[in-house]
């Protein structure tokens, strides 16, 4: 959203979410990719901002507070 109400030339943004366990706490690891054609045209200013807009999203925000999470099935 950062990026498209900036005008920056990218088409999309995949992020893969890791979690390990070791019996109650683990690490969680976060990749993000800029994907698309047009995502070499950003440079590294550019890159950063969007990576630090990712570090204070309020779902980032809510985990590294210890939010507990309530999961539910969904059904259609």
């Amino acid at each position: 959203m950062h990026a498209e109400r900036e005008k920056w030339p990218l088409e999309a943004v995949r992020v893969r979410l890791g979690y390990e366990t070791n019996g109650s706490h683990g690490p969680t690891s976060r990749k993000a990719a800029l994907t698309g054609a047009l995502a070499d045209a950003l440079d590294d200013a550019r890159r950063a901002r969007l990576l630090d807009v990712r570090d204070h999203t309020p779902v980032t925000l809510a985990l590294r507070a210890g939010v507990a999470i309530d999961s539910t099935e969904d059904r259609v």
